[in-house]
């Protein structure tokens, strides 16, 4: 057997392998391929039906809306008087009442497909009995979905009326309905209850998967009908109907004809190629020539001009044509290779583009045509881009943007490029605001419009949310004003309640200590036992008289003025400090004072606050061994925390709770003499200032008061703490 012949044997045997390949594993990929193509659109047509379900709540809703106003309005009455065009005008069967107990007040039913009315039977009624409770029963009293009427399943939406009752409108699941979804797709339409006992075992097997958890079930009925299943839930959210949408296989049966195409034009051509390469081989004067040739042709037919031919040693003809399509190759190369890298510059430009691109034709048929689109632009619109290039611009446009089109074209007619909003449909029928830049572009001797698109659907949240956030602040601001009036008010009472207290026990306040007064001093007409009487009348007089004054002073403080202005803390404590040593000469405790700790605070209220506190370090150190007060301030925070310690008597800190209360005190009074307004005042102040005290302490090893004042944000209006 010679070359030639074993060559043809290796090239057909060779080539009819691949074929058998091809076509085992064609079946299998393709056929495959097609199938899973198939059930996707089986799923898009499935979420189709839904869309259509979930737009006739939509509708309903409306409808009920409708028939909530017109029963607040006139009376639940009103529903049973309805004429049957209103429910079919509105596309439902029936319209209850229910009051908030789950009573029927009024009802109406008809058959919107029909045009006639119906009885609005008693199973109706007790099956929408069920669901008025239900939506009753609910945050919202606003539901919509599926219920079941023994054999019938109707649709309903649930809407709150006035007297806490529940208006319910809703559509029959019946055959008419089911054919009206049926024309609306294009598809044959199947429901059953999942409680049937009589279904089919198709709707068991698909039941059985569907309750998993998947969305959809397809399954082939044979080579020309493929069956999807889908579950349906009831208002309660639990499975009550399977819907069965039954389509032809077209897209299958056309992928097995393509395949048998394909089969067919790969034996053709297996075979014209073995008699070319039978006739190449064969040619013995035209060898080289057959292999040039050859060559030149796989060149052309892979379009890879990075080849370059064979150069032999024969220095011929066929060498000075090989050096001349060499030439020519590196020549194109060149070209294509400066070619391919503008276009790849200008295609990632266009592709990559994070804002929408559209090119608009003009002239002719082309005008308002998508002649070209980026993937941004695609994705916007939830398309693909060889579906916006078969487009009208006017299939995107809402109508209300399409009436103001007529002003922008002229404007781009006569040259200008603009900057304009409008708003666009998306494939699933949802609106979107774009920001559009376009102007006119001339290619290949076209006019065009260029536009630039941005979705500004954020912007669009955030102007509303922001309005949303300024009217909750003005409903705030409403709402304070009004508990400051209140407390304004309640405080004014609360003034003129202790000054009226306080001074209506002054007169017999004063009488009684009077009266023992006069008794103490005649001494003769007293016996030691009424002495002894009279005198602790006189003392608690005296120290009643005592806690009304502090009362007062409690009183002034929040009627005063706040006057800000720069305060020296640590000289007012100085001046304490001598003032105390004159007063009780024989105490000489060790006192501590930071120097230069100013803040900005009324100086009139520092002075009562830092008096109190100093008062008490050094009431409280009269019995300590070795007395001690110290004044500073602590900054390891964002404000300086200042403090008054000592090493008196303490506390225990289980009390700290009741230190700042009003006449609370800790020790016994004939030990530490005071009326327990002292650390309620200082308290008082404090949070005027806008900060915080708090202390800590220890029984017989000494106190310390920590508070903390904030001047940045000082508020003249502020009243006292409770």
């Amino acid at each position: 057997m010679d070359i030639s012949r074993k060559t043809i044997l290796v090239i057909v045997s060779t080539f009819i392998g691949l074929v058998f390949i091809l076509a085992i594993t064609s079946d299998f990929i393709l056929l495959n391929s097609f199938a899973k193509l198939e059930n996707k659109l089986l799923g898009e047509n499935i979420a189709k039906m839904k869309y259509e379900l979930r737009e006739g709540l939509a509708d309903m809703e409306s409808c009920a809306r409708d028939y909530v106003t017109l029963v607040q309005g006139r009376g639940p009455r009103e529903i049973g008087a309805l004429d049957t065009d209103s429910l079919v005008n509105h596309h439902v069967d029936f319209v209850a009442v229910f009051s908030a107990a789950g009573e029927l007040l009024s009802a109406k039913s008809a058959d919107y497909h029909f045009r006639r009315p119906t009885d609005f039977d008693d199973a109706l009624a007790r099956c929408l009995g069920k669901a008025a409770l239900f939506a009753i029963k609910s945050k919202d009293r606003h539901l919509s979905g599926s219920i079941r009427n023994g054999t019938r399943l109707h649709q309903v939406v649930a809407l709150p009326c006035s007297g806490g009752g529940v208006l319910l409108v809703g559509r029959n699941m019946d055959r008419e309905e089911i054919a009206r979804l049926s024309d609306i797709n294009e598809f044959a339409l199947e429901v059953r209850q999942v409680r049937d006992e009589a279904l089919s075992a198709d709707f068991r097997e698909a039941l059985a998967v569907l309750g998993d958890g998947a969305p959809f079930h397809a399954v082939p009925l044979d080579e020309s009908r493929i069956a999807g299943y889908a579950l349906f839930n009831d208002i309660d959210g639990q499975p009550l109907f399977i819907a069965k949408l039954t389509e032809r296989r077209l897209l299958y049966q056309q992928g097995r004809a393509s395949i048998t195409y394909i089969l067919a034009a790969l034996c053709i051509a297996g075979f014209v190629f073995c008699c070319v390469m039978l006739f190449f081989v064969r040619g013995t004067v035209l060898k080289r020539l057959g292999r040039l040739s050859a060559t030149v042709r796989q060149i052309s037919h892979d379009s890879d001009i990075s080849s370059r031919l064979k150069v032999t040693e024969h220095n011929d003809e066929l060498d000075d044509l090989a050096l001349t399509i060499n030439g020519m190759l590196e020549s194109l190369e060149r070209a294509e290779a400066t070619l391919r890298e503008r276009e790849e510059q200008y295609r990632i430009l266009f592709e990559r583009a994070p804002d929408s691109i559209l090119l608009l034709g003009t002239e002719g048929d082309e005008a308002g045509r998508i002649m070209a689109a980026n993937k941004a632009s695609a994705i916007q619109h939830g398309c693909t881009v060889e579906e916006l290039c078969t487009m009208n611009i006017r299939d995107l446009t809402v109508p209300e943007s399409s009436a103001a089109a007529g002003d922008w074209m002229e404007r781009i007619f006569s040259g200008q490029w603009i900057t304009f909003e409008v708003w666009h449909f998306r494939r699933d029928g949802a609106r979107f605001p774009l920001e559009v830049h376009a102007g006119p572009v001339r290619l290949n001797g076209k006019n065009y419009i260029l536009g630039f698109d941005r979705d500004i659907t954020s912007r669009k949240l955030a102007e509303e949310t922001d309005h949303m956030y300024m009217e909750q602040i003005r409903q705030l601001n409403t709402e304070l004003a009004r508990q400051a009036n209140g407390l304004e008010a309640a405080n004014s009472e609360l003034e003129a309640f202790n000054y009226s207290v306080s001074h209506d026990l002054r007169g017999p306040l004063t009488r009684i200590s009077g009266y023992s007064q006069l008794i103490l001093e005649d001494e003769a007409a007293l016996d030691p036992q009424t002495r002894s009487y009279a005198t602790r009348i006189y003392e608690s007089c005296c120290w009643l008289n005592e806690m009304i004054d502090a009362m007062l002073r409690l009183a002034q403080l929040a009627r005063s003025e706040f006057q800000p202005q720069q305060v020296d803390l640590s000289a007012i404590v100085e001046s304490l400090s001598i003032d105390f040593r004159a007063a009780e000469p024989e105490r000489r405790p060790e006192v501590v004072i930071a120097p230069g700790l100013t803040v900005v605070g009324d100086l009139r209220l520092l002075k009562i606050l830092l008096t109190n506190l100093f008062g008490n370090a050094w009431k409280y150190t009269a019995h300590s061994a070795a007395p001690r007060i110290e004044f500073g301030a602590l900054h390891n925070g964002p404000v300086p925390v200042f403090f008054i310690s000592d090493t008196g008597a303490g506390f225990d800190m289980k009390d700290v709770d009741r230190l700042f209360r009003v006449f609370t005190r800790l020790h016994d009074p004939a030990q530490f003499a005071g009326n327990g307004i002292g650390l309620a005042t200082v308290q008082r102040i404090v949070n005027r200032h806008g900060g915080r005290i708090w202390a800590e302490g220890e029984p017989r090893k000494g106190a310390a008061f920590y508070f903390t004042l904030q001047p940045d944000n000082p508020t003249a209006s502020r009243s006292f703490a409770s």
